[in-house]
Protein backbone atom coordinates (compact mmCIF):
# COMPACT_ATOMS: atom_id res chain seq x y z
CA UNK A 1 0.00 0.00 0.00
CA UNK A 2 1.39 3.21 -0.83
CA UNK A 3 1.38 6.37 1.72
CA UNK A 4 -0.64 8.28 -0.94
CA UNK A 5 -3.38 6.31 -0.61
CA UNK A 6 -3.67 5.71 2.77
CA UNK A 7 -5.38 9.13 4.57
CA UNK A 8 -2.63 10.50 7.04
CA UNK A 9 -4.24 13.83 7.43
CA UNK A 10 -6.46 15.41 10.20
CA UNK A 11 -9.87 13.58 9.48
CA UNK A 12 -7.99 9.93 9.39
CA UNK A 13 -9.25 7.20 11.77
CA UNK A 14 -6.74 5.69 14.43
CA UNK A 15 -6.31 2.59 12.20
CA UNK A 16 -5.55 4.88 9.00
CA UNK A 17 -3.02 6.70 11.23
CA UNK A 18 -1.50 3.05 12.45
CA UNK A 19 -0.78 2.29 8.80
CA UNK A 20 0.86 5.30 7.94
CA UNK A 21 2.82 5.02 11.18
CA UNK A 22 3.55 1.26 9.63
CA UNK A 23 4.58 2.37 6.50
CA UNK A 24 7.04 5.23 7.82
CA UNK A 25 8.67 2.85 9.85
CA UNK A 26 8.84 0.16 6.58
CA UNK A 27 11.03 3.41 4.75
CA UNK A 28 12.82 4.27 7.77
CA UNK A 29 14.32 0.89 8.35
CA UNK A 30 14.69 0.28 4.57
CA UNK A 31 17.34 3.58 5.01
CA UNK A 32 18.83 2.52 8.00
CA UNK A 33 19.68 -1.04 6.97
CA UNK A 34 21.19 0.77 3.54
CA UNK A 35 23.28 3.38 5.41
CA UNK A 36 24.40 0.32 7.74
CA UNK A 37 25.39 -1.63 4.77
CA UNK A 38 27.29 0.86 3.24
CA UNK A 39 29.27 1.91 5.86
CA UNK A 40 29.70 -1.70 6.54
CA UNK A 41 30.97 -2.17 2.81
CA UNK A 42 33.12 1.13 3.30
CA UNK A 43 35.07 -0.41 6.71
CA UNK A 44 35.27 -3.69 5.20
CA UNK A 45 32.76 -5.36 7.74
CA UNK A 46 34.50 -3.40 10.63
CA UNK A 47 33.00 -5.27 13.51
CA UNK A 48 32.70 -2.41 16.04
CA UNK A 49 30.17 -0.45 13.45
CA UNK A 50 28.43 -4.36 13.32
CA UNK A 51 28.76 -4.39 17.57
CA UNK A 52 27.05 -1.09 17.48
CA UNK A 53 24.46 -1.62 14.72
CA UNK A 54 23.53 -5.52 17.59
CA UNK A 55 23.36 -2.96 20.43
CA UNK A 56 21.66 -0.23 18.93
CA UNK A 57 19.03 -2.99 18.03
CA UNK A 58 18.53 -3.59 21.68
CA UNK A 59 18.40 0.21 22.52
CA UNK A 60 15.46 0.28 19.74
CA UNK A 61 13.74 -2.24 21.76
CA UNK A 62 13.96 -1.03 24.81
CA UNK A 63 13.51 2.77 24.25
CA UNK A 64 10.24 1.92 22.35
CA UNK A 65 8.88 -0.64 24.95
CA UNK A 66 8.75 1.98 27.65
CA UNK A 67 6.60 4.00 25.14
CA UNK A 68 4.36 1.39 24.02
CA UNK A 69 4.35 1.24 28.09
CA UNK A 70 2.96 4.72 28.70
CA UNK A 71 -0.19 3.65 26.48
CA UNK A 72 -0.35 -0.29 26.96
CA UNK A 73 -3.78 -1.57 25.69
CA UNK A 74 -4.75 1.77 23.94
CA UNK A 75 -5.20 1.78 20.09
CA UNK A 76 -2.66 4.16 19.66
CA UNK A 77 -0.31 1.36 20.84
CA UNK A 78 0.33 0.21 17.38
CA UNK A 79 1.05 3.52 15.94
CA UNK A 80 3.43 4.85 19.44
CA UNK A 81 5.52 1.98 18.25
CA UNK A 82 6.19 2.53 14.65
CA UNK A 83 6.77 6.38 15.12
CA UNK A 84 9.12 4.89 18.20
CA UNK A 85 11.17 2.73 16.13
CA UNK A 86 11.16 4.52 12.76
CA UNK A 87 12.20 7.93 14.52
CA UNK A 88 15.14 5.67 16.28
CA UNK A 89 16.08 4.10 12.19
CA UNK A 90 15.70 7.83 11.23
CA UNK A 91 18.60 8.80 14.07
CA UNK A 92 20.36 5.93 13.42
CA UNK A 93 21.25 6.56 10.11
CA UNK A 94 22.23 10.16 11.50
CA UNK A 95 24.63 8.03 14.47
CA UNK A 96 26.51 6.08 11.74
CA UNK A 97 27.35 9.15 9.88
CA UNK A 98 28.79 10.12 13.20
CA UNK A 99 30.61 6.82 12.85
CA UNK A 100 31.85 6.98 9.70
CA UNK A 101 33.12 10.62 10.20
CA UNK A 102 30.41 11.87 7.21
CA UNK A 103 29.12 14.71 9.96
CA UNK A 104 30.09 16.72 12.31
CA UNK A 105 27.54 19.40 13.72
CA UNK A 106 28.09 21.96 15.72
CA UNK A 107 27.34 21.34 19.28
CA UNK A 108 24.14 22.73 20.55
CA UNK A 109 24.55 22.40 24.06
CA UNK A 110 27.68 22.49 26.38
CA UNK A 111 26.42 19.89 28.52
CA UNK A 112 24.34 17.51 26.67
CA UNK A 113 24.34 14.33 29.37
CA UNK A 114 23.47 17.06 32.22
CA UNK A 115 20.31 18.16 29.95
CA UNK A 116 19.97 14.19 29.33
CA UNK A 117 20.35 12.77 33.11
CA UNK A 118 17.53 15.90 34.08
CA UNK A 119 15.10 14.63 31.77
CA UNK A 120 15.83 11.00 32.41
CA UNK A 121 15.16 11.42 36.25
CA UNK A 122 12.28 13.67 36.23
CA UNK A 123 10.74 11.21 33.56
CA UNK A 124 11.39 8.53 36.14
CA UNK A 125 9.14 10.15 39.22
CA UNK A 126 6.19 10.66 36.73
CA UNK A 127 6.12 6.83 36.08
CA UNK A 128 4.94 3.65 37.36
CA UNK A 129 7.14 1.36 38.89
CA UNK A 130 6.95 -1.19 35.83
CA UNK A 131 7.54 1.45 33.84
CA UNK A 132 10.35 3.34 35.71
CA UNK A 133 12.21 -0.47 34.79
CA UNK A 134 11.46 -0.75 31.54
CA UNK A 135 13.06 3.22 31.52
CA UNK A 136 15.79 2.03 32.81
CA UNK A 137 16.57 -0.75 30.68
CA UNK A 138 16.09 0.60 28.19
CA UNK A 139 18.67 3.77 29.51
CA UNK A 140 21.04 0.96 30.09
CA UNK A 141 20.65 -0.20 26.81
CA UNK A 142 21.37 3.18 25.44
CA UNK A 143 24.21 3.76 27.12
CA UNK A 144 25.97 0.18 25.78
CA UNK A 145 24.72 1.63 22.10
CA UNK A 146 26.52 5.14 22.95
CA UNK A 147 29.96 3.85 24.07
CA UNK A 148 30.44 1.27 21.57
CA UNK A 149 28.84 3.91 18.52
CA UNK A 150 31.35 6.50 19.55
CA UNK A 151 34.24 4.34 20.90
CA UNK A 152 36.45 5.79 18.01
CA UNK A 153 34.66 9.09 17.17
CA UNK A 154 35.41 12.43 18.47
CA UNK A 155 33.17 14.40 21.29
CA UNK A 156 30.94 15.05 18.61
CA UNK A 157 29.36 11.78 18.45
CA UNK A 158 29.47 11.17 21.72
CA UNK A 159 27.48 14.95 22.31
CA UNK A 160 25.12 14.11 18.98
CA UNK A 161 24.02 10.61 20.20
CA UNK A 162 23.31 12.31 23.89
CA UNK A 163 21.13 14.79 22.47
CA UNK A 164 19.33 12.54 20.61
CA UNK A 165 18.70 10.51 23.70
CA UNK A 166 17.63 13.32 26.03
CA UNK A 167 14.89 14.01 22.45
CA UNK A 168 14.02 10.97 23.05
CA UNK A 169 12.80 10.85 26.36
CA UNK A 170 11.14 14.02 26.04
CA UNK A 171 9.06 12.62 22.91
CA UNK A 172 8.19 9.65 24.96
CA UNK A 173 6.49 11.73 27.22
CA UNK A 174 2.49 12.66 25.23
CA UNK A 175 1.27 14.77 28.23
CA UNK A 176 2.34 18.51 29.30
CA UNK A 177 6.10 18.97 28.75
CA UNK A 178 7.99 18.57 32.56
CA UNK A 179 11.48 19.43 31.60
CA UNK A 180 10.93 23.32 30.64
Amino acid sequence: MLVAALNCGASATQLDLNECAAQTLSQANTRELAAYRAAMQRFHNDQVLHLSELLWLDARAGACAFDVALVAGGSIQPMIEAQCNAASAQARVRDIAFFTGKVREPIASPYPVAEEDRVYGLLELLVTPTQRELLADSERAWIDYRTVACSRATYYCMSALTRTRAQQLKDSWMAEPFWK
